[in-house]
């Protein structure tokens, strides 16, 4: 039993090779690609980590800051409050500038600060000036009542005796006499008495200074004396708001802030000019004052006594809704005995916004703070995304929560994008360098398949080249030592064919030495000025023979007055044989072939043209290279091995010439030598 070994083909080899090369690539670049995404994830952990570690410090530091800022206002509260009596409470807290501070006493009675129903307050509605009061607004007797009050007026009681002046003031001004009435309210507005008198008489003074003021603002005389009237009386309606007199008494709350509105809206109403521009230098003040005042009357409403404040903790900050939307934060302190709840200000959110402005300033971050119900009380009013860190404020701010996010996009986000991308690119261009690598080695894997194959089929080649001239001769050799032929005439035809054989086998070996010596780069060439026409004639005649036995007509067309070359002439006659053996070969029926020797473009061309059968583009491409034949098949019409056209460019190369290829199926070729003319 026989068996045949199988050789895989050149292109299941190239297959095979290709698989791995590519398995070589793509493994490798998704275990880059994994470990890519690892990578990734944790270069955004640790950025993430670090920044957490170095804010967390910051937001400490801002809340120990926060805190810190907050304390400092209850030092002095603390000195004013502790171990003091009513009295001293309430004027230390009005001459340190607590306004917005509600004590309570042991009892639990409210002692600072102090509203109208804790005072004597004006008398105008009691018992004494009911019938005034009758006659002024019931019965609508403005002139009965100026005489009534004017009685009243001569009383030696401070309180009632203002109280009637300003009564009479103002039934004065009904009758339309309105200088009168500020004349006699002047007399209650400035009277001497109002830097020694107690807080209920303070009251009566505050008022007739008010009406004096607006009705000097309503008359809106432009006269110089007219506004220097107008600004004395403005400013001595804001002294007695603000300040104590010389006993310490000091106006209520609620009447402050009464006259702080009637003052604001008066300097509002009255006309531009001077005068205007002089008593609204008070305004922002009495702006402050309003704030404050009516936020802590709102709370004594709603906290009269200190018993209100149990379920308050202590030293916490709390919100307090004093408005429907007004919202403050107080604070409750227990101080020897007494209850102080602190109310926030104004410039409270300024006060715990400081040390994070300095903390936070040109860091890409912003800050946020929450109340105990989560309500943002200073920094970014709106936030993009999700805080990246928040922590407890602690201490007073109990409850509170400090918030930080990144301006604009997550920078942890855009860490991480900066790196994929990084990465991505890294990656791109090591899978670019991979795949460019794998392509040089399948190409350069193929190539030697190819080259293999070529080989393999040059070995077949060689071997049937061989092998069929010398079967010839030996068939024809035999023949004649056996004395099988009819006479000399057939002997002699024997001996040709011989002949022609043994040249042809000649012609291949020298080929094969020729390719040989290419390879090993040890063919030389003798190079000598020789004229082009005589290598074109040594190349026709050593055709001349072959191309009558071969019926094929040669027309050999030399011009006149061409250049000499340097060549190695025997080299060049080969190149030419072998154009014009192919010529004759490929043209199988009314074979015509052209031999042109001319001068183009400064060189000397050589040109083989035949009316054959062509080839494609394709063919054309590869005809010069080594064993490269476009009829591989042992069975194929034409001999040869596939290194007569590689052996010509070879030769014409090292000549500092070229040789192309003009050619269509079906059409003929056209070979074109090129050399330069000799120096």
């Amino acid at each position: 039993m026989r068996t045949r070994g199988q050789i895989e083909s050149g292109s299941g080899q190239l297959r095979w090779v290709i698989l791995l090369l590519s398995a070589a690539v793509i493994l490798p670049t998704v275990c880059l690609l994994w470990f890519m995404g690892q990578a990734v994830q944790n270069v955004e952990l640790a950025a993430r980590q670090r920044l957490v570690v170095v804010y967390e410090e910051k937001l400490s530091g801002s809340a120990a800051g926060a805190n810190e800022s907050v304390g400092e206002q209850f030092a002095s509260l603390d000195a004013l409050v502790a171990g003091k009596g009513p009295a001293e409470v309430s004027g230390g807290l009005f001459r340190g500038g607590l306004n917005q501070v509600i004590v309570y006493d042991e009892a639990g009675e409210r002692i600072y600060p102090q509203v109208s129903g804790d005072v004597n307050a004006p008398v105008e509605g009691s018992e004494e000036f009911a019938e005034g009061w009758r006659l002024e607004f019931e019965e609508n007797e403005p002139g009965e009542a100026l005489a009534f009050y004017g009685r009243k007026a001569q009383s030696a009681d401070v309180l009632v005796r203002f109280v009637a002046l300003i009564g009479k003031a103002r039934c004065a001004a009904r009758l339309g006499r309105r200088r009168e009435a500020i004349d006699i309210c002047r007399e209650a507005a400035l009277a001497s008495e109002a830097g020694r008198c107690d807080a209920g008489v303070l009251m009566v003074i505050a008022r007739a200074r008010l009406l004096m003021f607006e009705w000097l603002a309503a008359e809106g005389g432009e006269g110089q004396a007219e506004v220097e009237e107008r600004l004395r009386a403005g400013s001595k309606l804001v002294e007695i708001i603000l300040n104590e007199n010389e006993a310490g008494a000091v106006l209520p709350l609620d009447e402050r802030v009464f006259l702080a509105r009637r003052y604001v809206k008066s300097v509002g109403g009255g006309s531009d000019g001077e005068a205007s521009a002089g008593i609204a230098e008070n305004e922002q003040t009495l702006e402050n004052l309003l704030d404050y005042g009516e936020v802590v009357l709102s709370v004594i409403e709603r906290f009269p006594r200190a018993v209100a404040l149990r379920d308050w903790p202590e030293e916490q900050f709390r919100q307090i809704q004093v408005g429907p939307e007004r919202i403050r934060h107080g604070l409750r302190r227990e101080l020897g005995g007494k209850t102080v709840l602190f109310l926030s200000g104004g410039d409270f959110d300024e006060t715990l916004g400081d040390s994070y402005q300095r903390n936070f300033l040109k860091t890409g971050v912003r800050y946020r703070i929450l109340d105990n119900l989560g309500r943002v009380v200073a920094g970014a009013e709106q936030a993009r995304g999700r805080p990246f860190l928040k922590a407890p404020m602690g201490g007073n701010l109990t409850g509170w929560t400090a918030e930080l996010y990144f301006e604009g996009a997550d920078v942890f986000e855009k860490a991480a994008k900066r790196q994929i991308a990084l990465y991505l690119w890294a990656g791109v261009l090591v899978m670019v360098l991979m795949l460019a690598a794998g392509g040089f080695a399948t190409r350069a894997v193929g190539r030697q398949i190819r080259l293999n194959r070529l080989k393999n089929d040059f070995i077949a080649t060689v071997s049937h080249e061989l092998k069929t001239p010398l079967a010839s001769m030996r068939v024809l050799v035999d023949t004649l030592l056996e004395g099988n032929y009819k006479d000399e005439q057939q002997a002699r035809e024997y001996l040709e064919l011989t002949a022609r054989e043994n040249e042809r086998l000649s012609r291949l070996i020298d080929n094969f030495l020729t390719f040989s010596r290419m390879e090993r780069n040890k063919q030389a060439f003798e190079i000598v000025r020789t004229g082009p026409g005589e290598i074109a004639e040594a190349a026709a005649e050593a055709v001349g023979t072959k191309f009558g036995n071969s019926k094929c007509e040669l027309r050999v067309d030399i011009a006149e007055g061409l250049p000499e070359v340097g060549a190695d002439r025997d080299a060049m006659v080969t190149v030419l044989v072998n154009l014009l053996d192919n010529a004759c070969k490929y043209s199988y029926e009314d074979k015509r072939v052209e031999l042109r020797v001319f001068v183009e473009g400064g060189s000397v061309c050589f040109s083989v043209r035949d009316n054959g059968i062509g080839m494609s583009q394709r063919a054309a491409r590869k005809i010069f290279e080594r064993f490269y034949q476009v009829d591989r098949s042992l069975s194929r019409r034409t001999e040869g091995c596939g290194l007569g056209l590689s052996i010509a460019r070879f030769i014409v190369e090292a000549h500092k010439g070229s040789i192309s290829v003009e050619t269509a199926v079906g059409r003929g070729s056209t070979f074109t030598v090129r050399l330069p003319g000799a120096e």
